[in-house]
């Protein structure tokens, strides 16, 4: 399958090595000129081929030669019976549920009425009974409309401040910080309706799967059913038909997450992108396109307004807005009006501690417990311990592939690596000494809630991390049960971290984050410290304040100074000025070149050819090459080289030749190039 991106005169020659088209798919383009042109520019900016970046304006149906109409799927409409009866004449309690959303919103898919609560069982009682009917699902265009369903809350004067910043109708770039809690959302609903009201349409993009369902409620309550939404959640005749009413214009919003920038949406006249520092919005294969970049490029090709929104914005964007390129508006009081706490340190080298709890956490715990409140808990760590280990000699099981410890998951009894998938039963006999004696080393949110269920055993242990939320549906499930429990307990991995509102935390616990302290990525304190600002933004969200409590074995380093008072701006200062003496991102350009093979040396000269090539230039710094920080995975060694420079023409310029000149697989080596790196593992 291929798009037809433009038409030129070929001799005779060249006809002739033409392969013959077997089929015209579609009579109109499904792409139109102005994403074609972004998706030249990504292809020139990230140096890969063309093609991939075309198809990132296409689902997978589509990429595999489907027919651009809406796959077969019905839609639940009610007759003029359902639409008059009154609300409990219905015996069933399902069925008038069926029934109450069917009035409210109109006709609705088995999909959008499952994700409901609503089987087909419910609705198929209302269409046996005559109250309701099956009919074909429409894509007809409609123009979207202002008209709100909930009305927009009351702004404070920051929130005002925000939004008159926001130049509708021309390119501007705002960045909207604000403090967690801060009523950013509300600024964004309130800039999309008048988007809406203008007669366009709007695309939000959110970082992760896990954030789609609760910004797609929050959406809704406002603007009812006047969005589709675009993840790796949905299978792929859900992508398609969204797509497809994205593409025509029936829905007025679009909200997806990385791979829905590229989505056509006739009369775009905004973009949002919520969190935009974080690293979700990176490819991280293939195709290394940042998201949040590709929003910003396609905003001012558009002539639009763009929003990027975040409580701890990444360095590249509050270096552009200091210099003047985006807009900066700040949101600094709670939309509660609490106050952010200071956070409070438990240094782990003076407590008692058992699973990684220490005796004063659990105290804290109780007492919030003890008030009818919910306590989370962090813990960056799945699986119940990330070692298995002799305590006779020492020995730790390692995976046979990768240089990474195995992790020993109670619940399947086996250890797993977590980077290439190997699992296996652990060892009962210690390979190198013979003992028996072995044991589980460390505490994962495994461990934790296993822990946490026998202290606190009288309310619920709720866990939120990938082996216990497998799915959008477990994810809305685990939710739900946070919002009917009283007093509990949530434990879990960054997931918790991002966006959530949870209102009757009031206590978060941050059970271990001293491993960013002592990495050799050089973003690493970065990516901590808006990890922890993130977690403890989820303390104190609803009526009642909160604390935050960090256990640490280091709480004295000077890293944690101005985090333990949430000033966030501080420390993103203290970077800028580290990274503006070495040169690095956002005051240099970088690229880093992997390489990987079985053979070690060859992966590894591989790279030294390169570097010889680009330090000839006299245009760029080169570093290595290094082995990566996982210098073996999968069973391939792996060695990266960084190439640094001021100018990113420059850099652009010296790389071209390696991406044209080399192939990418090569005597059983293979390497690839990320453009701006976000992770040097």
């Amino acid at each position: 399958m291929g798009l037809v991106t433009g038409k030129r005169q070929v001799s005779e020659e060249e006809a002739g090595r033409l392969k013959p088209v077997e089929a015209i798919l579609d009579e109109e383009p499904l792409v139109g000129a102005s994403l074609l042109a972004i998706a030249d520019w990504i292809s020139r900016y990230y140096l890969y081929d063309a093609h991939s970046a075309y198809l990132l304006a296409l689902p997978a149906t589509l990429r595999n030669g489907d027919a651009a109409a809406l796959a077969e799927e019905e839609q639940v409409a009610l007759t003029v019976a359902g639409e008059h009866l009154e609300p409990g004449q219905l015996k069933g309690e399902r069925q008038q549920q069926a029934l109450s959303w069917l009035q409210a919103h109109g006709p609705g898919t088995p999909s959008e009425l499952r994700s409901q609560g609503i089987q087909r069982p419910h609705w198929q009682g209302l269409v046996k009974k005559r109250l309701a009917r099956t009919e074909a699902a429409s894509a007809s265009p409609r123009t979207p409309v202002g008209e709100l369903k909930q009305p927009p809350l009351p702004l404070n004067d920051d929130q005002q401040a925000a939004l008159d910043a926001l130049r509708i109708g021309q390119f501007n770039a705002l960045l909207l910080e604000g403090i967690t809690g801060s009523g950013k959302t509300e600024v964004y609903l309130q800039a999309m309706a008048s988007v809406l009201n203008a007669g366009q349409r709007v695309l939000v993009l959110v970082p992760e799967i896990g954030l789609t369902p609760q910004t797609l409620a929050r959406f809704q309550q406002r603007f009812g059913d006047k969005l589709v939404a675009l993840h790796s959640g949905l299978n792929d005749r859900q992508r398609h038909n969204a797509w497809l009413r994205a593409k025509t214009g029936e829905a007025a919003i679009v909200l997806g997450t990385r791979s829905a920038v590229m989505t056509p949406i006739p009369d775009l006249g905004l973009i949002v992108v919520d969190e935009e520092h974080d690293s979700s919005f990176k490819q991280q294969d293939t195709l290394r396109y940042h998201a949040r970049d590709v929003a910003i490029y396609r905003a001012r090709q558009s002539g639009i307004p763009v929003i990027l929104g975040s409580a701890t914005p990444s360095l590249e964007s509050l270096h552009n807005a200091q210099s003047g390129r985006y807009r900066h508006a700040r949101l600094q009081q709670r939309a509660q009006g609490h106050r952010l706490d200071r956070l409070e340190t438990i240094d782990m080298r003076r407590q008692q501690h058992q699973d990684g709890l220490s005796e004063r956490l659990v105290h804290r715990v109780r007492q919030h417990l003890d008030s009818g409140n919910q306590v989370l808990l962090f813990l960056n760590r799945r699986g119940y311990a990330p070692s298995w280990f002799c305590t006779a000699c020492g020995w730790m099981a390692d995976c046979p592939f990768c240089d990474a410890r195995l992790t020993y998951h109670r619940s399947r009894h086996m250890t797993l690596c977590h980077h290439c998938g190997y699992q296996a039963r652990p060892e009962t006999t210690c390979p190198d000494c013979g003992s028996h004696e072995l044991m589980p080393l460390g505490a994962g949110t495994e461990r934790a809630e296993e822990a946490l269920g026998q202290l606190f055993g009288d309310v619920p242990i709720i866990r939120f991390d990938r082996d216990a939320i497998t799915s959008a549906k477990t994810l809305d499930a685990q939710l739900s049960r946070t919002q009917e429990a009283g007093p509990a307990i949530l434990v879990g991995t960054q997931m918790l971290a991002k966006g959530h509102h949870f209102d009757r935390v009031t206590l978060v616990g941050i059970l271990d984050m001293d491993a960013g302290l002592f990495s050799a990525d050089f973003r690493a304190r970065e990516k901590m410290g808006q990890l922890l600002i993130q977690v403890a933004g989820r303390a104190g969200r609803g009526e009642r304040a909160g604390e935050v409590v960090l256990q640490s074995w280091h709480p004295d380093h000077p890293f944690f100074e101005p985090l333990l008072n949430q000033d966030y701006a501080s420390f993103a200062q203290q970077l800028l000025t580290e990274r503006e003496r070495s040169g690095l991102p956002p005051f240099g350009y970088l690229a880093c070149l992997r390489s990987d093979s079985a053979y070690p040396k060859r992966a590894e000269q591989w790279l030294g050819e390169m570097a010889e090539r680009l330090l000839a230039t006299g245009e760029v710094r080169v570093f290595g090459p290094l082995p990566a920080i996982l210098s073996r995975r999968a069973g391939k060694h792996r060695f990266i080289l960084l190439v640094q420079c001021q100018s990113r023409a420059r850099l652009h310029a010296v790389l071209e030749p390696l991406v044209r000149d080399y192939p990418r697989q090569h005597r059983q080596v293979s390497w690839h190039l990320d453009i701006d790196p976000i992770d040097l593992m």
